[in-house]
């Protein structure tokens, strides 16, 4: 018996491990999984639909792509991806693999979909996203746990690439994200329908390129455009993106206004007014078109087959010298796109065009803009100056101190402060507002001087007056009264705007003069801001 009871124990043993094997076989350990990140840099909020959309230009924009390898000899049953981004995204399941077999790899991409609310971020902010890999029968310490960090810029920032600096190799390389400017481009704007319906009905009378399909037609409308801008008295900014780093990667990264920024600012780059004109073209019914060459891009169409530009910088600007005509600048257009073409032809890279709405059909499609009464009545203001309504002067003789003359002051005292040259004044810009006496604005239009007279006794009560207006047109204001010191923050569907300024009591009226810019360029333009400042008599 004795002799029995070793190898039946020896059975035993073998049919218990044997069955913990089998049971085991579908289980395994953090350690024999291998994982890889392949991140973003950056994601642009002006364009968070393309980066949520796995169709959009064949899935080329993600969040991050996780590639996991089972190393291990056992079979992962429903082996399961989801990520999070705090503070925008929940929890998210990207993927369930039924089974993952020892040495097979799965990829795994992030589509990320973060709230429309996601285009109203005004500042740019460093984000972290976590992911967690898990499969059935996974003890708690082996589910994996991953993170990285990534910007995430704010709306108006536009990156030029996204290729990893040591990987570009070419012009194209450089300029890689071309097709994301249609991001930018906003005809369903309620702020651009506007001000498309004005320039139809007031300056076109009603003119419709997009129903007659005629070039000639949508060529009086493109010339209509620029009338629009130059009779406003739009001024063209020449500033130049700036090269800087986005992490590991080295871009182009500007700036780039809104249309409908551009618009109730009165001001915009070549790119900038190049999206203008494309969203107000579509919102029109025509097909625009943005042509990029080297240090500089312009607007056009394209119809029947034939493409068409304008130079949309010729409304010119501080020391651009003459302002065109629009047969001009249309002609001068038609002369760059015929070298546009012919670089082009000859297979020079650095000449591309964005076809908008080709581009929407691939995926590539605009942010969405909620309506501001507001910029409503700005547009008001514009479409009045079409017929000479309101008038925009820079300031006489060049110099470098400005004076408002009593006449135009109703406390009757004269008001002066020392500015740079070529900035101009604009009296009563706001009629709905009749506590803005007047507005002096720098030829970029982001630094400006307000002058405020209101009909009370104190800085606090003028301040509150102040922004009691301002929360009629939709905007908030936080600020400090020190003294005849004040200085705050406005927040705006522009964004934020910094500023500081004097409270001065004058013949029963307190008088407050505020300078500032907005949040994102405050500190480069302080030296100005507090020349000005410090000037205010």
């Amino acid at each position: 018996m004795k002799k029995l009871a070793i190898p039946i124990g020896i059975c035993i043993v073998g049919l218990i491990l044997t069955a913990v094997s089998f049971l085991g076989s579908k289980s395994g350990s953090a350690e024999d999984i291998d994982i890889s990140i392949e991140k973003s840099a950056f994601i642009m909020p002006a364009a968070h639909r393309v980066y949520s959309n796995p169709d959009a230009l064949d899935g080329k924009y993600y969040l991050f792509k996780a590639k996991i390898t089972n190393n291990s000899s056992k079979t992962l049953e429903d082996v399961t991806v989801k990520y999070r981004v705090p503070d925008y995204i929940d929890w998210t399941e990207l993927t369930v693999s039924g089974e993952m077999f020892p040495g097979q790899t799965l990829v795994v991409p992030c589509y990320p979909k973060f709230e429309n609310d996601i285009t109203e971020k005004t500042t740019e902010s460093v984000e972290k996203a976590e992911i967690e890999i898990s499969w059935d029968d996974a003890e708690e310490d082996d589910i994996i746990e991953e993170d990285f960090t990534f910007k995430l810029t704010n709306r108006n920032e536009y990156v030029y690439t996204g290729i990893k600096s040591e990987e570009i190799s070419s012009w194209a390389d450089m300029y890689d994200n071309d097709a994301l400017i249609a991001c930018f481009v906003t005809p369903n704007d309620p702020v651009v329908k506007y001000y498309t319906q004005n320039l139809q009905e007031k300056l076109l009378k009603g003119e419709a390129a997009s129903v007659t399909r005629k070039p000639e037609d949508a060529v009086r409308f493109l010339g209509g455009i620029y009338e629009a801008t130059r009779k406003s008295h739009m001024v063209y900014s020449g500033t130049k993106g700036i090269p800087k780093s986005t992490e590991d990667v080295q871009s182009i990264v500007q700036q780039v206004r809104l249309p409908r920024e551009v618009i109730t600012g009165n001001t915009g780059l070549c790119i900038e007014l190049s999206v203008l004109y494309a969203s107000v073209l579509s919102a029109a019914g025509i097909d625009p078109i943005i042509y990029m060459v080297p240090g500089h891009a312009y607007p056009g169409f394209r119809m029947n087959g034939q493409y068409y530009a304008i130079e949309a910088t010729g409304i010119g600007g501080e020391g651009l010298g003459n302002i065109m005509s629009a047969e001009e600048a249309f002609q001068q257009g038609q002369k760059q796109l015929q070298e546009f073409i012919e670089r082009s032809q000859a297979g020079d890279p650095r000449y591309t065009i964005v076809d908008i709405h080709n581009v929407n059909s691939q995926g590539v499609t605009s942010m969405d803009l909620k309506d501001n009464d507001f910029m409503r009545k700005k547009v008001d203001d514009i479409v009045a100056s079409w017929s000479g309504g309101r008038q925009v002067s820079p300031n006489q003789g060049g110099g470098n101190n400005i004076r408002i003359p009593e006449n135009n002051l109703r406390t009757g005292n004269p008001l002066s402060f020392t500015i740079p040259s070529g900035w101009s004044t604009m009296m009563s810009p706001v009629p709905q507002m009749p506590i803005v006496t007047a507005q002096v604005i720098a030829p970029d239009q982001m630094t400006t001087v307000t002058i405020y007279d209101i009909p009370v006794s104190n800085a606090e009560q003028g301040m509150a007056t102040i922004n009691q207006y301002f929360s009629g047109f939709g905007m908030q204001m936080q600020y400090q009264v020190n003294g005849n010191a004040v200085a705050g923050q406005t927040y705006s569907a522009n964004g934020t705007f910094n500023w500081i300024g004097k409270a001065i009591r004058r013949q029963g009226e307190i008088r407050i003069v505020a300078v500032g810019a907005p949040d994102y360029l405050y500190n480069q333009n302080s030296g100005i801001i507090n020349q000005v400042y410090n000037s205010i008599r």
